[in-house]
């Protein structure tokens, strides 16, 4: 019956009769490693922010300084360049004023409250 239902199907590409399971292992832990390597490379700021979150500690001040000097670092090599432009459009988009807009978002600003509240909010 297996072999009924496995050949009912058409696949696109031929799939091994036998998968290697630590070949797709291997494929994800490379995966994962390459993008924690492209995060630690580019966005040193944000370890350094989480870092600096924790409570004052003994066990956290080195962290924070080992965190301080690889983003002093990544800075240093120019790896910080593209999060800081993209940061400084994004705030610079999240303040600006669009042309006819004031209404409109003051519109749906309202439409969010509860029926009730609208009356109050225009009285």
């Amino acid at each position: 019956m297996e072999a009924r239902i496995r050949d009912s199907y058409e696949f696109p590409t031929d799939l091994a009769e036998e998968a290697d399971p630590r070949g797709a292992l291997r494929w994800t832990v490379g995966v994962i490693a390459t993008t924690a390597a492209a995060l630690a490379l580019t966005n040193a700021g944000a370890i350094s922010g989480w870092a600096a979150s924790f409570d004052p500690q003994p066990a956290v001040i080195p962290l924070v300084h080992a965190a301080d000097g690889w983003d002093e670092a990544t800075a240093r090599l120019g790896l910080s360049t593209p999060h800081a432009r993209m940061h400084k459009a994004w705030k610079h988009m999240e303040q600006a004023r669009w042309s006819g807009g004031g209404p409109v978002v003051e519109q749906a600003a309202l439409s969010e409250h509860a029926p009730g509240q609208d009356r109050a909010l225009h009285e």
